[in-house]
C-alpha cells in the first residue's frame, strides 16, 4: 500500500516540453517553418501573467492540492514557478523560470480551471 505518491507529473511534463523546445531550436524553425527565435519570444510574451492572473494561479494550485488533484511535490513546483508575488521582470513569474515551465504550469492551471467549472 502506498501512502504517498512522490511522482511529480509537473516536473516530468516540463522536461518533455523543454525537449520539444530544444528540438525546435536545433532545427531553427517552428512547426510552421517560421524562425524559432521569434516564435519563442512571442510565446514567452503570451505567457506573461497579470497580477490578477498570478493571484488566480496561486489560488487554483492551492485548491487543487487541497482537493488531492495534485500532490505536494506538484503543488510546490507550481508555487516555485509562480513565486510569492507577481514579478514584472519575468512576465509575472519567478525570475529564473524558463519558457517550458511557464507553458506547462499555464496548461495545468487551465486544466484545473476547466475541471473546476465542470465540477
Amino acid at each position: 500500500m502506498r501512502f504517498y505518491d512522490a511522482t511529480n507529473r509537473v516536473d516530468d511534463a516540463i522536461v518533455r516540453q523543454q525537449g520539444r523546445i530544444d528540438a525546435l531550436v536545433a532545427q531553427g524553425v517552428d512547426l510552421q517553418g517560421n524562425p524559432i527565435a521569434a516564435s519563442l519570444e512571442k510565446l514567452n510574451t503570451t505567457m506573461a501573467l497579470t497580477p490578477k492572473d498570478h493571484f488566480d494561479f496561486q489560488n487554483l494550485q492551492t485548491r487543487a492540492a487541497t482537493l488531492g488533484r495534485i500532490n505536494t511535490d506538484e503543488a510546490l513546483t507550481i508555487t516555485n514557478a509562480l513565486g510569492e508575488r507577481h514579478n514584472a521582470d519575468n512576465g509575472g513569474w519567478e525570475l529564473e523560470v524558463d519558457l517550458a515551465t511557464k507553458v506547462i504550469v499555464t496548461q495545468i492551471v487551465s486544466e484545473l480551471l476547466d475541471k473546476r467549472f465542470k465540477a
